[in-house]
């Protein structure tokens, strides 16, 4: 090999593309299409999403927290009261699967408690109010 076929090979001996070399389209013959499109399941733009929209989450709401010793649970009886860490102008936690996902406060409708969202938490928000 001479010096000037080294210059044109890279340091582990393959050959330089070229940009037009690298940018050039993957020819494929008709078996290796079908297997990727079976692969792919010819699932259309924005199907992937549609999959997941039937999916049944559990969102639950913390109110607040309260650490009782194990006596104390089994002295609660009908109406005993427990009291919990926030007060009632506080925000409350919607958690979906046991994760934070967003703040709110309770509300009243047709003598139903339901919870209005007032602020949907980013990733960073997230981690600090678990933390």
């Amino acid at each position: 090999m001479t010096t000037d076929e080294i210059n044109e090979t890279e340091e582990i001996g393959a050959p330089v593309a070229t940009a037009e070399e690298q940018t050039a389209p993957i020819e494929m013959d008709e078996e290796s299409t079908a297997l990727l499109q079976d692969l792919a399941g010819d699932v259309p733009d924005g199907a992937n999403l549609d999959l997941l929209l039937d999916v049944n989450l559990k969102i639950s709401v913390e109110l607040g927290r309260n650490k009782l010793k194990f006596r104390e649970v089994l002295n609660l009886s009908a109406g005993s009261v427990v009291e919990l860490s926030r007060l009632t102008s506080e925000p409350v936690d919607i958690l979906v699967n046991g994760a934070l996902l967003a703040l709110g406060e309770v509300v009243v409708i047709d003598d139903h408690f339901a919870v209005r969202i007032t602020k949907l938490l980013n990733r960073t928000e997230r981690l600090k109010k678990v933390l």
